[in-house]
Parts: structure tokens; sequence; C-alpha cells
């Protein structure tokens, strides 16, 4: 009976010692770091008046945008691509021949028309999504270093990925350059994003030759863009806002008048001139910046139901709110349309 008790003891002594042995500090968990981001690459393609064979001028933007939220590790977790293409055409007395298209690219779905010219049958929106969810579970070093081929002058870029080959026909340089900036300009997240989303409104403002007044046609074209991060339980983690508001002039013979400045409105940042005919003192990027920041830890339904009020014909819904009266003077009722659809198709 005493070896067993000895035993017994020497077992409870060596039990005590590795409990004590093991009574270290757990290293704290360091909580995984989010970012979203939101990039462009713009283009103009502009046609100038040929009276010779009667044609009018014209002027197409491309705004080509990357909406994607990374982890710590700097590897995608979720990516949407589309790209906002408006073309205005004037007929050779300068005015609008046709409305302008404004839809995106995805959202013009088969009737952009590229499954009936695709050699895989696929259309524009569908290859974008392809591309996409290619994009997740690498970095944006490991996308740059895909290897591409040139298919014709017009695709010079065309992914060389077995993964891709069914999938994704057309010339991506664009959207990885757009996805560089994305993460480039990113954000950090307030919280673990459970799905992100790209929304847009575009307007067009087109001006007819008026030669009574010696000025000619113009087009602008005014893609608003919001990307925004949501938690499992709605809420807003991050969101961004921007402008692409390009403008191509004319003169009175149909020629271009300046070269379209192809910058966003937060790029231009302090060249946009709002600071100096602000009431607040602020320019654009500033507003902006301080517009999403309110939003973050709201849900969407909260910031869509912000109260307004109508400062003059072209400020008609200008926050209503304690907290932005200081750093937010703009009209949002683009912005915060843009916000609901960017819910709206958040995955």
């Amino acid at each position: 009976m005493k070896k067993i008790f000895a035993l017994a003891l020497a077992a409870a002594m060596a039990m005590s010692m590795v409990a004590c042995g093991s009574s270290e500090p757990a290293e704290p968990e360091v909580p995984e770091v989010y970012k979203t981001g939101m990039g462009t690459v713009i283009s103009a393609s502009v046609t100038e008046e040929d009276a010779e064979n009667e044609k009018g001028a014209s002027a197409q933007i491309n705004t080509n945008i990357v909406v994607a939220t990374f982890d710590s590790e700097g590897k995608i977790v979720s990516a949407t691509i589309d790209v906002a293409q408006q073309k205005a055409a004037f007929d050779m007395d300068g005015k609008a021949a046709g409305e302008v298209d404004l839809r995106t690219k995805c959202e013009k779905g088969d009737d952009y028309g590229m499954r009936g010219v695709s050699a895989i049958g696929k259309e524009v929106n569908e290859q974008y999504a392809a591309l996409a969810e290619y994009f997740v579970g690498k970095t944006v070093e490991e996308i740059k270093a895909m290897p591409t081929f040139e298919r014709d002058a017009n695709h010079t870029a065309v992914p060389d990925v077995e993964d891709l080959k069914a999938s994704v026909t057309i010339t991506i340089q664009d959207y990885v350059a757009a996805l560089e900036e994305a993460y480039a300009t990113a954000v950090e997240t307030a919280g673990v994003p459970a799905k992100t989303g790209l929304g847009t409104v575009i307007s067009a403002s087109v001006t007819e030759e008026d030669k009574e007044n010696e000025k000619g046609a113009s087009a602008q074209i005014n893609t608003n863009m919001m990307a925004v991060a949501l938690d499992e339980n709605g809420v807003i983690v991050a969101a961004i806002l921007d402008v692409a508001q390009q403008k191509a002039a004319f003169d009175l013979e149909g020629k271009l008048a300046g070269e379209v400045d192809l910058r966003t409105k937060v790029e231009k940042e302090g060249d946009y001139g709002m600071k100096g005919v602000s009431a607040i003192g602020k320019e654009y990027y500033e507003q902006a910046k301080a517009f999403t920041d309110w939003m973050v830890g709201q849900t969407v339904e909260d910031v869509l139901a912000m109260p307004t009020y109508e400062r003059d014909a072209s400020h008609t819904a200008c926050p209503d709110v304690e907290d932005l009266k200081a750093s937010v003077s703009i009209t949002v009722g683009d912005y915060l349309a843009a916000l609901e659809e960017a819910a709206a198709m958040a995955k």
C-alpha cells in the first residue's frame, strides 16, 4: 500500500510540475487587419469633325473601376470590376446625335454585345466576374506577374493562364493598374468585412454648338463611384467616394479645344478648386473623406435616412447633420444612390 501511495504522490508532483511549466502567458492574438480600396484608370477617345466624310465630332470616356478588399498579408479577399464607357456624338452642325447611354458595361449585360463575337461565348460582365474571382487569394504583385499575350492591336494583354482560358479573353492591363491603385490607396476597415461592393451613378451634360455666341459643342461625363465594405451585420466598416468628371470641348470647326483631364475629383486635390468658394473652406477630396468617414459604424439604411436640405438648384441634398456641418457642404444625393447600389451588389 505504501508503494502505491508513493507512486501516486510522485505522479501528482509530476503533474503539478507540468502544470506549473505550462503557466507561461499565451501570446496575445493579433487581430486581422483588412483594407478596402478603389482604383480607376480613365481614358478618352475623341474623334474630331471630318467635313470631307461628313462625320461629326464625338467623345468617349472610359472609366475602369476596381474595388477590392485585402487581408493582413495583402491577399485579395474580394474584388469587383466594372467600366463606365459613355459616348457623346455630334452631327456636322454640332447638335447632339442621339442620347448618351448611362449604363456601365456590367449593367448593360447582354446589351453590350460581346457574347456574339467572343471566341468563348462569354459576355463582358461574365468575363469581369471571372477575372475578379481569379484575383481572390492572390496579392497584387502576383496578379501583376500574371503572364499575358498580345492577341491583336486592341488586345495587348490577354491572360495566358490555364485557369482563365475558358472564361477571360479581354485585355486586362487597365484592370490590373486599377487594382494596383486600389491597394495603394486602400483604407483600413473598422472591423471584419463580410462583403464589399461598388455602386455608380452616371450623368452626362451635353452642350450643343452655338454659332451665334461662337461657342463650340462639349460633353461632360460624371461617374459617381462609391465603394463600401460591410460586416456580417450590415454595418459599414469602410467607404470610399470619388467622381470621374471628364469634359471634352470642341471649337466651332469641331476640333478638340484643349486636353481632357483624366484625373478624378479626389486625384485633383487642390486643383479642383472648391476650397476657395466653399463656405466651410474645404476642398472636395476633404469633404468626400469626411462624408465616408462619418458613414463608418452605421448601417446603409441609417445613412440613407440622413436628413438633407436644398441649398440651391445645384445643391438639392446637402447633409443636415450636426456632425457634418463643418466638414461637408456638397450635395450628396448621387452618392447616397451609389451607396445603396454598392450595398445591394456587395459580395
